[in-house]
């Protein structure tokens, strides 16, 4: 039997299942086999009840009804229902629309697991190294500085997760450094990683989708240069920022669960660690602007105004 004749084999079961106003059947009359229905249980699509020994089915809402004669629909068709090449996951957009991506879907789906309790059991396993790096920024204190992650959506600490070639989470720690700061080179006589915490979280991938075991091993950079340079979607935010659970940085989450954690046993908290730059940096304008748009764009119409009169005045002093 093909792909398709057994699409078209399954389409027609999914035809036969009663709708929820209709007499339950029993499983064998319907050609269906205990482990389809054993799947579609998982949607919670069907009401099994047992009579005289004889197992029945039923859809169980009309709403479930139509979810089944849509899947016959993409069974007769042999086309995929979603699209497993979209390897992003998270929040639904405001359209809802990608929530037929397929990492997009099993986020939501290993979301709903992971609510039914603490048992649920994580089907993926990664080590992770992330940095953190305090600095005092010129009128705004100490702050500490954050990525924006493309693929994940979200911001969060440098760092990132272990390929098989790397023997310690410090080599991983290093290479990411080096890879997500502009120009910045690891080296010995200037820069010190200090590890202060391994933090153990379970959540969905950003990435994935699945509920991933995390290995954290948090790292602080200190550092005797000058200045760190970062790419211009980055992120200078203060601790209260930094913790909070549903903090944002310009309408964009931040992914600090591990790190919540890693301070809940540091004594003393963030404000235990020294800085790991000794001189005070500056924002440069686009972090400014995103960090505070609206004074930002404030202060530059003012200064257009205040441009414009003047050469309004010189104008009319010209003449």
């Amino acid at each position: 039997m093909t792909q398709w004749e057994a699409g078209v084999v399954v389409a027609e079961v999914l035809r036969r299942i009663p709708a929820a106003d209709e007499s339950a059947l029993p499983i064998a009359e319907l050609g269906a086999d205990e482990a389809l229905i054993a799947l579609l249980g998982v949607f919670g699509v069907l009401t099994v009840t047992e009579r005289d020994g004889v197992r029945l089915v039923k859809a169980t809402h009309p709403a479930a009804t139509w979810f089944l004669r849509s899947l016959a629909e993409y069974a007769d068709s042999g086309k995929a229902l979603a699209d497993w090449t979209r390897n992003r996951a998270g929040e639904l957009t405001e359209s809802g629309a990608d929530i037929l991506a397929g990492p997009q879907l099993l986020y939501l789906m290993e979301r709903q697991r992971a609510r039914f309790g603490f048992g649920a059991r994580p089907l993926r396993e990664v080590r992770v190294a992330q940095v953190l790096i305090k600095a005092r920024l010129r009128g705004e204190g100490e702050c500490y500085l954050v990525l924006y992650d493309g693929a994940a959506r979200q911001y969060q600490l440098p760092g990132g997760k272990a390929r098989p070639t790397d023997s310690t989470p410090r080599e991983v720690a290093i290479r990411e450094l080096e890879e997500e700061l502009p120009g910045f080179a690891f080296d010995t006589r200037t820069d010190q990683l200090v590890e202060f915490c391994v933090a153990h979280v379970v959540q969905p991938s950003r990435t994935m989708g699945v509920l991933t075991a995390y290995e954290m091993t948090f790292f602080q950079l200190r550092s005797s240069r000058d200045r760190l340079a970062a790419w211009p979607d980055a992120s200078w935010v203060q601790a209260a920022t930094l913790l909070a659970e549903d903090a944002k940085v310009g309408g964009t989450g931040l992914d600090m669960g591990g790190l919540r954690k890693a301070v809940a046993t540091l004594p003393g908290g963030l404000d235990a660690l020294p800085l790991s730059l000794n001189t005070t940096q500056r924002r440069t304008l686009r972090h400014i602007a995103r960090a505070r748009p609206w004074e930002f764009y404030g202060m530059a119409v003012g200064v257009l105004g205040l441009v414009c009169s003047i050469v309004f005045f010189l104008l009319d002093q010209a003449r």
